[in-house]
């Protein structure tokens, strides 16, 4: 089991099977579109009882060739209504929960690719992409996570490999 998908009490990261099941209609909601039935899906549940699970933030991860598309990244707030407010603020304090799926996603695919890739256009996602350890990269929105050793030549490469599919 990976440590980290275990941040906080009654909260599990986890990947599913089928993404659209469980977050489907906040998808249409926040995307007004049906949520991706391809790529890894990647959500945070808050446990409230031993039989009731609410999907608190959601990522699908894509992979693509050597790397890892993350997209789709969505957190519900309405699920923080349910939890008790010490826990609430815990999460708050430690970065956030995408910052937790995030660190979960990099660990636990870590030997799948050799680097992730995101595009971010909102300011806030952008601040806790960064705090969770993404990077800028030379194209506006385009971020990277280099978790092995690479090359500066490689790095470059695959930047400019990914900048040139377009939008994912």
């Amino acid at each position: 089991m990976n440590p980290l998908s275990r941040p906080f009490e009654n909260i599990l990261i986890t990947t599913v099977d089928d993404g659209p099941f469980f977050v489907d209609e906040l998808f249409q909601k926040k995307f007004a579109q049906p949520a991706p039935d391809h790529g890894i899906p990647l959500i945070c549940f808050y446990r409230s009882k031993w039989d009731h699970f609410l999907p608190v933030c959601y990522a699908n991860l894509l992979p693509y060739e050597e790397v890892i598309l993350v997209g789709g990244v969505m957190t519900d707030g309405r699920a923080f209504q349910h939890m008790p407010a010490t826990l609430s603020k815990e999460i708050g304090d430690a970065g956030g929960i995408y910052h937790h799926v995030i660190k979960f996603a990099f660990e636990h695919f870590k030997d799948d690719c050799e680097a992730f890739f995101g595009l971010v256009e909102d300011e806030r996602s952008m601040v806790v992409n960064l705090e969770a350890g993404f990077e800028p990269t030379r194209h506006e929105h385009l971020i990277a996570h280099f978790h092995k050793p690479l090359s500066t030549e490689r790095k470059n490469f695959l930047i400019e490999k990914i900048h040139g599919i377009g939008p994912f």
